[in-house]
């Protein structure tokens, strides 16, 4: 089955798969998108965009992506050197004369493309980020860019804000226009793209899924945080979207789509430029976060704003896209987006069995999500076979391949391991054929909302 149709075909089981997760996470809203090629696979929202109305968040619902905006500022560079308005080996100085004295004023494009120019992160005060005080303006931008680099240029990956906010200046400089009316005419006006900016316009704050706070504690309550105006840094990280039109942005920076690049400026953006070991390693190109899942080249980028979290990963060969929007900080979206992909290649790359299913009888019959009181889990059918699987973390890590031997059951396949590896999972069915409980490894698992009814637990929302 085609890429595109599996992700249609699996979108109920990626919401379900996900809602258990932003539940005990205590994450109030995550909005997701997922496009091949550019065609909308899968769309949805769970939870409300915010915790003390109560209003359901929505796939409409705009969020702050914070630092996806260094993608789009990369972009606009590369756009410039296209056009031959600008060169990769400039000086900041050449377009930002006030820079002069400073060692910015000698950091090139490209190193500040890279995050390899050595200028400080957020400047000497970024209380900013608590919102303590707004954001700085161009003339307290460029005060903080003139301090002592942290680095020399090209000694290490050293992320900035800072940086890329003076690109944005630099965008201004070379094409004559605002960065916003740059952005406009250049990226989201060819893609058609109307929920995504450089800054939240004030119009539209009553669309703004509500940013929360984090948790320090067990039993904190999560606070609304207000919005807030990133001025100067919209550049580096003020822009806003929706997972809908934040996947088609980057389903633009798939090979063979030449709407905002060639494919040889591309290639250049998403090429490894630095290595990265910590938390984990992977690599940043020039605009880009870099990683590989199962094989699968990735590109992207994340989002911290206060009370927004987000990630968004395009294999660039494949037209593949997912972008994953919390809105509280802490929200796992790094994680969820990555998993989200992991599940999608178990539906398309299955492996193969010695042994078929037994004819004439529904996969479906079987697939549910089962409760014990060690827990959950899940009989899924993916792309016409059945796997069980957990719904939280990983899923390449829990995901057992099951065949069906008769229509009450299934034969998982031999494996080494803890639990009940290889043992039967057998269905007990009702006169409606409906599952009253299944039997595995000996112990009894009741469809959800069964065994919640059956311990005085109250039904699922």
């Amino acid at each position: 089955m085609p890429l595109l149709e599996t992700i249609r075909s699996l979108a109920p089981y990626l919401a379900s798969w996900l809602e258990v997760q932003r539940d005990l996470a205590r994450v109030p809203g995550v909005q997701v998108a997922v496009r091949v090629q550019g065609e909308l696979a899968a769309s949805f929202a769970l939870g409300v965009a915010n915790m003390g109305t109560g209003e359901r968040l929505t796939p409409g619902h705009l969020f702050r992506i914070a630092s996806h905006s260094k993608t789009f500022t990369a972009t606009g560079i590369f756009q410039l050197v296209q056009a031959g308005q600008l060169r990769l080996d400039d000086p900041a100085g050449r377009w930002l004369p006030e820079l002069e004295g400073s060692p910015a004023a000698a950091m090139t494009v490209r190193e500040l493309l890279g995050h390899q120019s050595g200028i400080n992160r957020d400047g000497a005060d970024s209380d900013y980020w608590q919102q303590l005080h707004d954001f700085p303006d161009r003339e307290a931008l460029i005060d903080l860019c003139r301090a002592e680099a942290v680095f020399a240029p090209n000694e290490h990956f050293k992320y900035s804000n800072m940086g890329y906010s003076l690109l944005g200046l630099i965008i201004e400089a070379a094409s004559g226009q605002s960065y916003e009316a740059f952005v406009a005419a250049q990226i989201t006006g060819p893609l058609g793209l109307r929920n995504l900016g450089p800054e939240l316009p004030a119009q539209r704050e009553a669309e703004l899924a509500s940013g929360h706070s984090g948790l320090l504690a067990g039993n904190d309550v999560r606070r609304a945080l207000p919005s807030s105006d990133t001025r100067a840094m919209a550049a580096a990280t003020g822009f806003y979207g929706t997972a809908e039109d934040v996947t088609a942005y980057f389903a633009a920076h798939a090979l063979g789509q030449t709407t905002l690049l060639s494919d040889a400026a591309k290639r250049l953006m998403q090429r490894r430029e630095s290595e990265i070991r910590r938390p984990t390693r992977r690599w940043y190109g020039l605009g880009f976060i870099l990683d590989e899942v199962g094989g699968r080249p990735l590109v992207g980028h994340s989002g911290g704003f206060p009370g927004h979290i987000t990630q968004s990963w395009l294999d660039p060969e494949s037209g593949l896209s997912v972008s994953v929007l919390t809105n509280c900080l802490g929200g796992p979206a790094t994680e969820w987006a990555t998993n989200l992909i992991k599940l999608i290649d178990l539906a398309t790359k299955p492996p193969e069995r010695k042994e078929a299913d037994a004819p004439g009888v529904s996969l479906d019959s079987f697939t549910g999500r089962f409760a014990t009181d060690w827990g959950v889990f899940d009989v899924v059918n993916l792309g016409g076979r059945l796997v069980s699987l957990s719904p939280q973390g990983d899923p390449a890590l829990s995901v057992t391949e099951l065949t069906v031997v008769d229509a009450d059951t299934l034969a998982p396949a031999p494996e080494a391991g803890f639990g009940a590896v290889g043992e039967a999972f057998r269905f007990q069915r009702g006169a409606d054929g409906t599952t009253l409980w299944v039997r595995q490894g000996g112990g009894r698992a009741w469809p959800i909302a069964a065994y919640r009814a059956r311990v005085g637990l109250a039904p699922l929302g």
